[in-house]
């Protein structure tokens, strides 16, 4: 099945669930059309950015990863099941850390100090993107208001 083909059709509450193997199939299209694939991160990833692009590429990543933890937090409001709460919370403290100078965001601020933008710029988030910025709260509300399992 082509992106086409699955971008096009009826929802899932409009046709009901895909038959497994078209499910599969779905799920391995939507692996060709991730971050790592953009040519942005190709470019990245081959070492071809200038400096001032990796920092402003830490400025917009860094809203998105703090705001993880508030993305899982909606998501554990809103989970009934005491099973997966205890699984989820992990993320949030990955996230978080579990003590001062810890954790992922603790991590972003210190990637973004070694391309010289220092952590209270990153934290007041002046130079974040208005596309970025609303994407990403968008998908925090998106938890907020859905049903855990849609969320996640």
């Amino acid at each position: 099945m082509t992106e086409t083909e699955i971008a096009t059709r009826p929802t899932t509450s409009e046709r009901g669930p895909a038959p497994q193997q078209e499910f599969i199939a779905e799920l391995r299209a939507q692996g060709m059309r991730y971050h790592n694939l953009h040519p942005f991160h190709r470019r990245m990833d081959a070492g071809e950015l200038s400096r001032e692009e990796l920092r402003r590429w830490v400025a917009n990543r860094f809203y998105y990863q703090k705001c993880i933890p508030l993305k899982d937090a909606a998501i554990l409001s809103n989970c009934p099941e005491v099973a997966v709460r205890r699984e989820w919370i992990q993320r949030i403290l990955d996230h978080d850390g579990t003590a001062e100078g810890t954790g992922g965001i603790e991590s972003w601020l210190r990637l973004g100090e070694a391309l010289d933008v220092p952590r209270e710029e990153l934290e007041s988030e002046h130079g974040v993107l208005p596309g970025v910025r609303y994407a990403v709260d968008a998908y925090v509300n998106f938890a907020r208001q859905r049903p855990w399992i849609e969320a996640v």
